[in-house]
């Protein structure tokens, strides 16, 4: 006889309702970003989450 699979119970934590995206960054980009973080004393997933929203609200796309 098989055993039924117990049900796998989700794991929520204070971070489960929230969007983790990844984003690429070339290392001299990253440096750039990294210092600006730390004259501001910010970090760069808030940085990154301002500049974001910023953009959008002012309807600013960026240029590739």
């Amino acid at each position: 006889m098989k055993k039924k699979e117990k049900e796998t119970k989700k794991k929520y934590n204070q971070y489960s309702h929230l969007k983790r995206p990844t984003v690429t960054l070339s290392l001299d980009e990253h440096k750039k970003i990294a210092k600006f973080c730390i004259d501001n004393e910010i970090k760069i997933g808030e940085f990154l989450r301002r500049a974001g929203v910023y953009c959008v609200t002012k309807g600013i796309v960026p240029e590739e």
